[in-house]
């Protein structure tokens, strides 16, 4: 089975490591925490709403294959005569934390029971001319 789409967008520049801070109690001692009121938690739930229609009915299983193309708009310095094609984007944020947070957001909308199940990740980071995520995901035997 192969679940294929495209989610025109201008994707979601935070990550879910974004969450974590430190923080402060009274007292002054210092200690970790997650903060749910940042951007990386809004960007979160504008991922879930995106996702949401593409997920299957019924959680797929077995070996998993993942590509994402996460595609940003190009920047206004990008001269016009240079985006004619993708360019990678070698900026923040990092493609592993990018990958982990998508894949959280895809394994709570039930695309997989776990997301240990994903045996081959390929995920590209690029500039282009139409924005968006593309996802393919391709059940294995």
């Amino acid at each position: 089975m192969r679940i294929q789409f495209v989610i025109p967008c201008d994707p979601p520049k935070s990550t879910h490591q974004q969450n974590v801070r430190i923080f402060k109690k009274k007292n002054g001692k210092a200690f970790i925490g997650k903060s749910k009121t940042n951007k990386a938690a809004r960007d979160r739930a504008l991922l879930t709403e995106l996702f949401r229609e593409h997920a299957p009915a019924s959680p797929l299983t077995g070996p998993l294959e993942l590509f994402v193309r996460w595609t940003y708009p190009y920047r206004k310095a990008e001269p016009r005569k240079n985006r004619h094609a993708p360019k990678p984007c070698d900026k923040r944020p990092d493609c592993d934390n990018l990958a982990k947070g998508l894949q959280d957001v895809m394994t709570e909308l039930g695309f997989w029971g776990d997301d240990g199940q994903i045996w081959a990740l390929s995920f590209r980071k690029q500039w282009g001319v139409t924005p968006g995520i593309e996802v393919i995901i391709t059940q294995t035997q």
